[in-house]
């Protein structure tokens, strides 16, 4: 055999085994047999389609072209884009009554959004003996051949009966899946009361749901129940759109946007509402991974976009370019939230952010979302166009195991959060209670402090004090009966008594003033001063020419100790009776100032003759000043020595804590 034989034979070959997939001769259709004891046949394998590509063709054009096999067990022609690209589908099928009776049969179209719909009956000389009216979305259900969100054409067969049943469909925009199959006539009414029954109850569990997620809202006040029934109320309308209820109950309602926007709005809401959703219920924002979080921001306001679009074609109508261009980019934002979700599961999971809210969100959404994909999928051919993910009454199960997990887990988020909320309360009350008890005893151990230092007070006055008042009395005595001999010795006698009055009296000064100090538990800067001004008064003003100025600065409320009270007194005694003995000073000035933060500076300056030191350290054998800087440190404070006009000491010490 030459090339030219074997390459005719080739191409002859190939053509023979390509003719069956290329046509199917309506004789070679397999043909559908009205059973007389089933009420619903499905058409699976039985069907056979033509796509009209001039978009001109009748029925009767039609009849003699040629049909392809329809491969998936439910019909989809893919998505369409627009009317500039919208091309009728037919579909064909072949009926047969073997019986002698006459039956009554329904082809149901279970799904709404065509724009056009028209069945033809034809007999087998290919005559036309019944058109149905032309239907579609923008019917009224009242004026279609049944009042149902759904389109039902009748086909009634004589006994013995074969017809070719042709179908024409047109949709301009959206999914093409049209889930086909005969019912009998007589189960249309159980059937129509069954379907409003099922559907009854889902929406009416979405909608009971969705109000007891108000109530939890108004209780705990988490946003995480208001976006709950956000994700709810988005299920209820996807399923009163994608199963026709707006078409039928709220026909006008459906033109608030034009064309089919409306029913594009819904889905969008369901799953950008999911997004909101999952970025609180797994949040992302406070780990490492927040930029997820910014992610889901961005794809959040891809959703806005999609509104806004579907809007504003209300008030100005799109270019066909503009529209193409919208569509395509919908249908692109349209899935945005899937893969941000889909990364929050998987990120919470193997981060261990969330595990187990991740694994309930995953257990709860994978059904509704594999059948929702699944259409996805089918509509770009890469999965065969099976019934559940064709018929929306599949997804009502799936969106019902969602509620119901998710509402579980919410329910045990509330407890886990409730539980950890009465801990935290039960561990606040136990530690109040411990502070409460330590105050109690510092309290206590303060009012018996209180208490000694009272005791002690007493004691010093009503003992020591009056003990020394006796000797100070019984020396002047005797001081006075010494002085009336006229002896030397007498005389030497009543000096040393009256020296020794002195002493005691200085003690009795100094017993007054510490029984002063420690009596309360704290002063203010102006009590101390007032006390200072009083003791300078009696014992010191005017000693030996000398003159003392008290001067106070600063928030006079400040507050000391009596620990501080009494040091700083000592110290002002000290340095004031170093200036009687060794300053020949006319003057002298105690300056008091309350400096920035509660510090007190204590300041006493005189004009007599100064006196330093090396380093300006304190020299041991000065005992009185060494006594002063002992109590400065005591106070934890400084103190320093030094000559400039005169001498000067000078204490600073710290705020009381």
């Amino acid at each position: 055999m030459g090339p030219f034989r074997r390459l005719l034979f080739g191409l002859l070959t190939a053509c023979l085994t390509t003719l069956p997939l290329l046509g199917q001769p309506l004789r070679h259709q397999p043909v559908v047999d009205l059973s007389t004891s089933d009420d619903q046949i499905s058409l699976r394998g039985k069907l056979a389609y033509f796509r009209d590509s001039s978009a001109r063709k009748s029925v009767q054009d039609v009849i003699t072209a040629t049909f392809q096999p329809v491969t998936t067990p439910v019909p989809n022609f893919g998505i369409i884009t627009g009317v500039k690209v919208a091309k009728p589908a037919w579909l064909r099928f072949r009926v047969q009554n073997k019986s002698a009776e006459e039956q009554r049969w329904l082809a149901e179209i279970d799904f709404w959004c065509f724009d056009e719909l028209q069945l033809f009956l034809v007999d087998d000389q290919n005559r036309i003996f019944s058109t149905s009216p032309v239907i579609g979305w923008k019917t009224p259900a009242a004026r279609r051949p049944f009042n149902h969100r759904h389109y039902w054409f009748p086909i009634n067969l004589a006994g013995h009966q074969n017809v070719t049943a042709y179908l024409r469909v047109v949709k301009q925009r959206g999914t093409q899946i049209v889930p086909l199959e005969l019912i009998r006539a007589s189960a249309y009414e159980p059937l129509l009361q069954e379907s409003y029954l099922f559907w009854g109850g889902v929406l009416f569990t979405l909608a009971f749901v969705a109000v007891m997620s108000f109530i939890f809202f108004l209780i705990t006040l988490d946003r995480i129940y208001s976006k709950y029934i956000f994700c709810l109320l988005g299920l209820v309308g996807f399923f009163i759109i994608n199963d026709g209820f707006l078409n039928q109950f709220a026909f006008d309602e459906q033109f608030w946007l034009p064309r089919q926007n409306v029913y594009f709005l819904f889905p969008l809401i369901l799953f950008y509402s999911q997004l909101l959703f999952v970025r609180t219920f797994l949040p992302l924002y406070r780990t490492p991974s927040y930029r997820w979080h910014k992610i889901g921001t961005v794809v959040l306001w891809c959703g806005v976009f999609c509104l806004l679009a579907l809007i504003i074609e209300r008030f100005t109508p799109y270019s066909p370019l503009l529209e193409l261009f919208l569509i395509r980019l919908f249908s692109i934002f349209y899935w945005f939230p899937v893969p941000v979700i889909v990364a929050y599961i998987v990120i919470s999971i193997v981060r261990n952010y969330h595990v187990k809210e991740a694994w309930l969100y995953l257990i709860a959404v994978l059904p509704f979302y594999t059948l929702n994909l699944g259409q996805v999928l089918a509509n770009f051919g890469l999965l065969p166009t099976y019934e559940p993910v064709a018929k929306f009454m599949y997804y009502a199960p799936a969106a019902l195991f969602e509620v119901l997990v998710l509402t579980v887990g919410l329910a045990y988020r509330y407890k886990m959060n409730r539980d950890q909320t009465e801990r935290l309360i039960k561990e606040r009350t136990i530690q109040q209670k411990r502070t409460y008890e330590a105050e109690v005893q510092t309290l206590a151990m303060k009012n018996s402090l209180l208490i000694e230092k009272t005791r002690i007070a007493r004691d010093l006055h009503d003992n020591v004090g009056a003990h020394l008042a006796f000797v100070v009395t019984n020396l002047t005595h005797i001081s006075d009966q010494a002085e009336k001999q006229p002896s030397m010795d007498r005389q030497l006698w009543s000096d040393q008594l009256r020296t020794i009055v002195s002493y005691t009296r200085e003690a009795i000064k100094l017993l007054r003033e510490t029984i002063w100090a420690i009596h309360q538990e704290s002063f203010t800067v102006e009590e101390f001063s007032e006390r200072l001004n009083q003791y300078i008064n009696r014992y010191v003003q005017e000693t030996d020419g000398l003159h003392v100025d008290v001067v106070v600065t600063g928030t006079q409320a400040q507050r000391l100790t009596s620990t501080q009270v009494l040091n700083l007194f000592r110290i002002v005694q000290e340095a004031l009776n170093n200036v009687i003995k060794h300053a020949n000073a006319t003057q002298a000035k105690v300056r008091l100032q309350v400096l920035a933060g509660g510090r007190i500076s204590l300041r006493i300056h005189d004009n007599g003759r100064g006196f330093t030191w090396a380093n300006g350290a304190v020299s041991d054998h000065h005992y009185g000043l060494r006594n002063m800087q002992t109590r400065a440190e005591e106070l934890g404070g400084s103190f320093r020595v030094f000559a400039e006009e005169g001498t000067t000491v000078e204490v600073t010490v710290d705020a009381v804590s």
